[in-house]
């Protein structure tokens, strides 16, 4: 691993992308994952508006997390044993096809559980695309600070897309229709593609590939026993996944909330925007600061999340909670050195197992996040759902509190710090 920077000097935005190939890692994320989030919505609005359930609108961003969570597992290993390159352009074009024939299809009155069975097969190319380019961004750039920096950034963006591609779907259905919105996402993988192909070096894979069922399984076993074996990894993997439910539930109801209050259907993806717009703005200032720094502060954040939310209780004026909702996900930054000290503790042969099984959990609980908070509107109120997701949070990072292995962590931090040539 090289040591790219001296340790004096932090790391920002620019230096991670003046890396050629990461910068097209980046561009290709902006693209496809904006468009994204604009199918996500336009399935949900036709769901809720042909059902009238919060219970079944939340149901299609979970379903688009269920291929996550079968997937990450079990194709993560593939991201160690075929080059990462070929990985996510096939991922890419595999999720044109298939959300092209949604956009093909999505018309009023067709059947929920078509657009829930198609949904589900398209999100299934995610996981493995996912897997792969976390594995290759500590290949691109090198360094633990540049890392840092470069998984905060990717963060960052990420959630940005998510709040862009909520705002310009509600936006797009309503001038247009589900099915454009469809066909915009389906275009969007394929310029995701072209510029992958253009930037993205390839790489040999980091193990000898194979086919045999048995040894991916195998794979997968060593991952699972790297991270629940090792104190480090196994505390920042475990704490994301315990509040992964917490971190969804504003988005889950948030359409459901506007509803249930009065309110245009607009203020409803402003709601779902405020959290991510937050989080992508807590993601960047975050990764900013020294990898030492970052991991002092995953358990102050992770308090903090919860405390926002609380307030949705007493259902204050709508701005107000949309400024308390963005609060909420700015602290949901705790996640950016829970993925990067992660993906740095892994040898570089293991990276795409240990990725997928992270991914794999963090996707169910993000899918039981969206049920409950689901459920939880469907039989009280949306504003209730959202209050008792959070005393969830509050209750698992005041565990997470008294249990951390902070000695463990200085420690691995300190050993990535240290120059290796």
């Amino acid at each position: 691993m090289l040591d790219r920077e001296p340790r004096s000097r932090r790391v920002g935005v620019r230096d991670v992308l003046a890396v050629p190939e990461f910068r097209g890692i980046i561009i290709a994320q902006i693209i496809s994952e904006a468009g994204d989030q604009v199918a996500r919505v336009a399935i949900a609005l036709l769901v809720l508006s042909q059902s009238g359930s919060p219970l079944l609108a939340a149901t299609t961003f979970a379903i688009s997390f269920v291929p996550s969570l079968l997937g990450s597992a079990l194709l993560g290993p593939l991201a160690d044993r075929f080059s990462r390159r070929t990985l996510m352009l096939g991922a890419d074009l595999g999720r044109a096809v298939t959300v092209g024939l949604i956009g093909l299809l999505a018309v009023p009155g067709i059947s929920v559980w078509l657009l829930f069975g198609l949904l589900f097969l398209s999100e299934f190319f995610t996981p493995l695309f996912g897997a792969a380019r976390l594995a290759s961004i500590p290949e691109v750039l090198g360094s633990p600070a540049y890392v840092a920096a470069g998984s905060g950034l990717a963060r960052a963006l990420n959630l940005a897309n998510q709040a862009f591609g909520l705002l310009l779907g509600g936006v797009i259905v309503q001038l247009t229709s589900p099915r454009i919105a469809l066909f915009v996402d389906a275009l969007s993988f394929v310029v995701s593609f072209a510029v992958l192909a253009a930037t993205l070096h390839p790489r040999p894979p980091a193990q000898e590939s194979t086919t045999s069922l048995r040894v991916l399984l195998r794979d997968l076993g060593e991952g699972w026993t790297l991270l629940m074996h090792d104190p480090s990894r196994r505390a920042l993997v475990l704490l994301g996944w315990a509040l992964a439910a917490t971190l969804v539930a504003p988005e889950a109801v948030g359409l459901a909330y506007a509803q249930d209050t009065g309110e245009v259907q607009g203020w409803g993806g402003a709601l779902m925007a405020a959290v991510v717009i937050g989080a992508a703005i807590g993601a960047l200032l975050v990764s900013r600061r020294p990898v030492r720094e970052q991991l002092d502060l995953v358990l102050p954040l992770a308090i903090a999340m919860s405390l926002p939310l609380l307030v949705t209780g007493i259902e204050p004026p709508i701005g107000v909670l949309v400024v308390l909702w963005a609060l909420s996900g700015a602290a949901q930054a705790f996640l950016v050195p829970v993925m990067s000290l992660t993906s740095l503790l892994t040898p570089n042969s293991q990276r795409g197992r240990v990725a997928g099984i992270a991914g794999a959990g963090f996707a169910l609980f993000t899918t039981i996040g969206y049920l409950v908070a689901g459920y939880v509107a469907s039989v009280t109120s949306p504003a209730f759902s959202v209050v008792v997701m959070a005393v969830v949070g509050l209750v698992v990072a005041g565990v997470a509190y008294l249990i951390w292995p902070a000695p463990s962590l200085r420690a691995d931090v300190r050993r990535l710090e240290e120059p290796t040539g």
